[in-house]
Protein backbone atom coordinates (compact mmCIF):
# COMPACT_ATOMS: atom_id res chain seq x y z
CA UNK A 1 0.00 0.00 0.00
CA UNK A 2 3.25 2.49 0.90
CA UNK A 3 4.52 1.59 -2.44
CA UNK A 4 0.92 2.03 -4.52
CA UNK A 5 1.05 5.50 -2.34
CA UNK A 6 4.08 6.89 -3.52
CA UNK A 7 3.67 5.64 -6.61
CA UNK A 8 0.77 8.35 -6.96
CA UNK A 9 1.82 11.69 -8.05
CA UNK A 10 0.48 14.00 -5.03
CA UNK A 11 -2.18 16.74 -6.65
CA UNK A 12 -1.61 19.94 -5.88
CA UNK A 13 1.83 20.98 -6.58
CA UNK A 14 3.46 23.02 -9.00
CA UNK A 15 5.17 20.18 -10.96
CA UNK A 16 4.67 21.28 -14.98
CA UNK A 17 7.15 23.95 -14.88
CA UNK A 18 10.47 22.17 -15.54
CA UNK A 19 12.79 22.99 -17.77
CA UNK A 20 13.73 19.12 -18.64
CA UNK A 21 12.75 16.79 -21.37
CA UNK A 22 9.66 14.35 -20.61
CA UNK A 23 10.80 11.62 -22.80
CA UNK A 24 13.93 8.94 -23.17
CA UNK A 25 15.37 11.04 -26.52
CA UNK A 26 18.68 12.23 -27.07
CA UNK A 27 17.87 15.55 -24.89
CA UNK A 28 17.47 13.21 -22.47
CA UNK A 29 20.56 11.19 -22.23
CA UNK A 30 22.71 13.88 -23.27
CA UNK A 31 21.71 15.35 -19.81
CA UNK A 32 23.45 12.91 -18.45
CA UNK A 33 26.23 14.47 -19.51
CA UNK A 34 25.28 18.18 -18.30
CA UNK A 35 24.74 16.81 -14.76
CA UNK A 36 28.29 15.40 -14.81
CA UNK A 37 29.62 18.74 -15.16
CA UNK A 38 26.99 20.15 -12.68
CA UNK A 39 28.51 17.85 -10.07
CA UNK A 40 31.85 18.27 -11.11
CA UNK A 41 31.82 22.59 -10.95
CA UNK A 42 29.65 22.33 -8.43
CA UNK A 43 32.23 23.60 -5.34
CA UNK A 44 32.90 26.28 -7.34
CA UNK A 45 29.56 28.01 -6.57
CA UNK A 46 29.24 26.69 -3.05
CA UNK A 47 28.48 29.09 -0.20
CA UNK A 48 30.03 29.54 3.20
CA UNK A 49 27.13 27.57 4.52
CA UNK A 50 27.29 24.70 1.85
CA UNK A 51 31.19 24.17 2.70
CA UNK A 52 30.30 23.99 6.29
CA UNK A 53 27.87 21.56 6.09
CA UNK A 54 30.15 19.22 3.74
CA UNK A 55 33.26 19.71 6.63
CA UNK A 56 30.52 18.26 9.35
CA UNK A 57 29.66 15.39 6.93
CA UNK A 58 33.44 14.62 6.53
CA UNK A 59 34.23 14.86 10.63
CA UNK A 60 30.88 12.47 11.10
CA UNK A 61 32.46 10.26 8.90
CA UNK A 62 36.04 10.42 9.92
CA UNK A 63 34.05 9.82 14.13
CA UNK A 64 32.33 6.94 12.97
CA UNK A 65 35.04 5.74 11.14
CA UNK A 66 36.88 5.34 14.56
CA UNK A 67 33.40 3.93 15.94
CA UNK A 68 32.94 1.48 13.01
CA UNK A 69 33.90 -1.73 14.64
CA UNK A 70 31.55 -0.94 17.82
CA UNK A 71 28.83 -0.17 16.06
CA UNK A 72 29.03 -2.96 13.65
CA UNK A 73 29.36 -4.97 17.16
CA UNK A 74 26.72 -3.67 18.54
CA UNK A 75 24.11 -4.39 15.52
CA UNK A 76 25.51 -7.73 15.35
CA UNK A 77 24.14 -8.64 18.49
CA UNK A 78 21.07 -7.93 18.35
CA UNK A 79 19.40 -9.58 15.43
CA UNK A 80 16.06 -10.96 15.44
CA UNK A 81 14.16 -13.27 13.17
CA UNK A 82 11.48 -9.93 12.88
CA UNK A 83 13.94 -7.65 12.12
CA UNK A 84 15.62 -9.94 9.50
CA UNK A 85 12.45 -10.16 7.60
CA UNK A 86 12.09 -6.09 7.94
CA UNK A 87 15.30 -5.40 6.15
CA UNK A 88 15.42 -8.51 3.83
CA UNK A 89 11.80 -7.52 2.21
CA UNK A 90 10.59 -4.14 3.20
CA UNK A 91 13.95 -1.96 3.57
CA UNK A 92 16.72 -3.89 0.84
CA UNK A 93 14.76 -3.99 -2.06
CA UNK A 94 14.81 -0.17 -1.75
CA UNK A 95 18.45 0.02 -2.71
CA UNK A 96 18.75 -2.83 -4.90
CA UNK A 97 16.72 -1.08 -7.40
CA UNK A 98 13.75 -3.36 -7.56
CA UNK A 99 10.96 -0.90 -5.46
CA UNK A 100 12.29 2.22 -7.48
CA UNK A 101 12.28 0.39 -10.46
CA UNK A 102 8.80 -0.22 -9.46
CA UNK A 103 8.22 3.49 -8.72
CA UNK A 104 9.31 5.32 -11.48
CA UNK A 105 8.11 2.96 -13.82
CA UNK A 106 4.47 3.69 -12.60
CA UNK A 107 5.53 7.60 -12.51
CA UNK A 108 6.35 7.05 -16.01
CA UNK A 109 3.40 5.08 -17.16
CA UNK A 110 1.00 7.54 -15.17
CA UNK A 111 2.08 10.19 -17.47
CA UNK A 112 1.42 8.92 -20.71
CA UNK A 113 -1.59 7.55 -19.85
CA UNK A 114 -2.51 10.90 -18.18
CA UNK A 115 -0.65 12.76 -20.76
CA UNK A 116 0.92 14.12 -18.14
CA UNK A 117 4.49 15.82 -19.21
CA UNK A 118 5.66 16.52 -15.38
CA UNK A 119 4.76 13.29 -14.01
CA UNK A 120 7.41 11.58 -16.84
CA UNK A 121 9.75 14.55 -16.05
CA UNK A 122 9.74 13.22 -12.03
CA UNK A 123 10.09 9.62 -13.85
CA UNK A 124 12.88 10.56 -15.82
CA UNK A 125 14.56 12.95 -13.50
CA UNK A 126 14.61 10.04 -10.70
CA UNK A 127 15.55 7.21 -12.82
CA UNK A 128 18.78 10.01 -13.20
CA UNK A 129 19.13 10.56 -9.92
CA UNK A 130 19.53 6.88 -9.68
CA UNK A 131 22.28 6.47 -12.75
CA UNK A 132 23.91 9.31 -11.18
CA UNK A 133 24.17 7.41 -7.96
CA UNK A 134 24.95 4.62 -8.47
CA UNK A 135 28.42 5.93 -11.18
CA UNK A 136 29.27 7.82 -8.37
CA UNK A 137 29.17 5.11 -6.01
CA UNK A 138 30.83 2.88 -8.28
CA UNK A 139 33.27 5.23 -8.75
CA UNK A 140 34.29 5.28 -5.08
CA UNK A 141 34.43 1.57 -4.58
CA UNK A 142 36.70 1.08 -7.55
CA UNK A 143 38.85 3.70 -6.13
CA UNK A 144 38.99 2.73 -2.35
CA UNK A 145 38.03 -0.98 -2.60
CA UNK A 146 37.22 -1.11 1.27
CA UNK A 147 36.85 -4.56 3.01
CA UNK A 148 33.22 -5.31 4.16
CA UNK A 149 32.64 -6.60 7.72
CA UNK A 150 32.21 -10.21 6.66
CA UNK A 151 35.25 -10.58 4.35
CA UNK A 152 37.60 -10.89 7.13
CA UNK A 153 38.13 -12.74 10.72
CA UNK A 154 37.95 -10.53 12.73
CA UNK A 155 35.81 -7.94 11.00
CA UNK A 156 38.55 -5.17 10.27
CA UNK A 157 37.05 -1.62 9.04
CA UNK A 158 40.44 -0.76 8.61
CA UNK A 159 41.39 -2.64 5.22
CA UNK A 160 41.65 -0.43 2.58
CA UNK A 161 43.11 -2.04 -0.93
CA UNK A 162 42.96 1.05 -2.99
CA UNK A 163 42.64 1.38 -6.62
CA UNK A 164 42.81 -1.47 -9.31
CA UNK A 165 41.84 -4.16 -6.95
CA UNK A 166 39.23 -6.18 -8.56
CA UNK A 167 35.76 -6.06 -7.55
CA UNK A 168 36.38 -8.51 -4.21
CA UNK A 169 36.11 -5.31 -1.72
CA UNK A 170 33.50 -2.72 -2.62
CA UNK A 171 32.40 -1.65 0.97
CA UNK A 172 32.88 1.75 0.18
CA UNK A 173 30.93 3.85 0.02
CA UNK A 174 27.34 1.95 0.51
CA UNK A 175 25.27 1.77 -2.74
CA UNK A 176 22.01 1.07 -1.63
CA UNK A 177 22.16 3.78 0.75
CA UNK A 178 22.95 5.98 -1.93
CA UNK A 179 19.89 5.05 -4.08
CA UNK A 180 17.81 5.44 -1.23
CA UNK A 181 18.89 8.80 -0.43
CA UNK A 182 19.18 10.19 -3.93
CA UNK A 183 15.61 9.47 -4.32
CA UNK A 184 14.27 10.39 -1.52
CA UNK A 185 16.20 14.01 -2.37
CA UNK A 186 14.59 14.11 -5.12
CA UNK A 187 11.22 13.44 -4.42
CA UNK A 188 10.99 15.27 -1.36
CA UNK A 189 12.34 18.69 -3.47
CA UNK A 190 9.94 17.96 -5.93
CA UNK A 191 6.67 17.55 -3.22
CA UNK A 192 8.34 19.94 -1.34
CA UNK A 193 5.17 21.63 -0.42
CA UNK A 194 4.05 17.77 0.96
CA UNK A 195 5.76 17.10 4.13
CA UNK A 196 4.52 13.76 4.17
CA UNK A 197 6.48 12.83 1.27
CA UNK A 198 9.81 13.90 2.20
CA UNK A 199 9.18 12.42 6.35
CA UNK A 200 8.41 8.70 4.23
CA UNK A 201 11.10 8.89 1.71
CA UNK A 202 13.84 9.89 4.08
CA UNK A 203 12.35 7.51 6.61
CA UNK A 204 12.75 4.71 4.32
CA UNK A 205 16.24 5.75 3.50
CA UNK A 206 17.37 5.77 6.65
CA UNK A 207 15.64 2.23 7.13
CA UNK A 208 18.06 1.15 4.58
CA UNK A 209 21.08 2.46 5.55
CA UNK A 210 20.55 0.43 9.15
CA UNK A 211 19.77 -2.41 7.12
CA UNK A 212 22.95 -2.14 5.45
CA UNK A 213 24.82 -2.42 8.79
CA UNK A 214 22.29 -4.83 10.30
CA UNK A 215 22.80 -7.05 7.52
CA UNK A 216 26.50 -7.33 7.88
CA UNK A 217 27.13 -5.57 4.48
CA UNK A 218 28.21 -2.07 5.63
CA UNK A 219 30.31 -0.17 7.97
CA UNK A 220 28.35 2.70 9.95
CA UNK A 221 30.75 5.25 8.10
CA UNK A 222 30.11 3.30 4.21
CA UNK A 223 26.53 4.34 4.94
CA UNK A 224 26.87 7.86 6.40
CA UNK A 225 29.05 9.11 3.08
CA UNK A 226 26.29 7.48 0.86
CA UNK A 227 23.60 8.79 2.27
CA UNK A 228 25.13 12.70 2.00
CA UNK A 229 26.21 11.82 -1.42
CA UNK A 230 22.79 10.64 -2.31
CA UNK A 231 21.32 13.73 -0.65
CA UNK A 232 23.61 15.84 -2.73
CA UNK A 233 22.65 13.94 -6.23
CA UNK A 234 19.13 13.60 -5.52
CA UNK A 235 18.54 17.65 -4.63
CA UNK A 236 21.10 18.37 -7.67
CA UNK A 237 19.33 16.86 -10.45
CA UNK A 238 15.82 18.60 -8.97
CA UNK A 239 17.69 21.87 -9.06
CA UNK A 240 18.54 21.30 -12.53
CA UNK A 241 15.55 20.86 -13.59
CA UNK A 242 14.04 24.14 -12.23
CA UNK A 243 14.10 27.08 -15.09
CA UNK A 244 14.25 29.88 -11.81
CA UNK A 245 17.31 27.81 -10.71
CA UNK A 246 21.03 29.56 -11.23
CA UNK A 247 22.11 26.39 -12.99
CA UNK A 248 19.76 24.90 -15.28
CA UNK A 249 19.49 22.53 -18.15
CA UNK A 250 17.75 24.52 -21.44
CA UNK A 251 16.16 22.22 -24.19
CA UNK A 252 16.44 23.50 -27.46
CA UNK A 253 13.72 23.21 -30.16
CA UNK A 254 16.28 20.77 -31.89
CA UNK A 255 16.32 18.79 -29.25
CA UNK A 256 19.96 20.02 -27.77
CA UNK A 257 20.36 20.81 -24.16
CA UNK A 258 23.10 22.75 -22.57
CA UNK A 259 24.07 23.97 -19.07
CA UNK A 260 23.33 27.15 -18.44
CA UNK A 261 24.79 29.44 -15.14
CA UNK A 262 22.94 32.61 -14.54
CA UNK A 263 24.77 35.12 -13.03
Amino acid sequence: MLLIALSSPVMGQNTNRFTYPDQPDGAYFKSYLVATKAMAIAPLHWSTKQWIVSGSVLTAGVLLYVADDQISDFFQRNQTSGSAKVSKYALEPWGSGVYPAILLGSYYVYGLAAHDPAARQIALGGTQAWVMSALTVQLLKFVTHRHRPYQDMPANPGLWEGPFQGFEYTSFASGHTITAFSLAAFFSSVYRDTPWVGVISYGIATGVGLSRIYDNQHWASDVVIGAALGVAIGRMVFKLMQPESKLSMGVGGNGSIGLVYQF
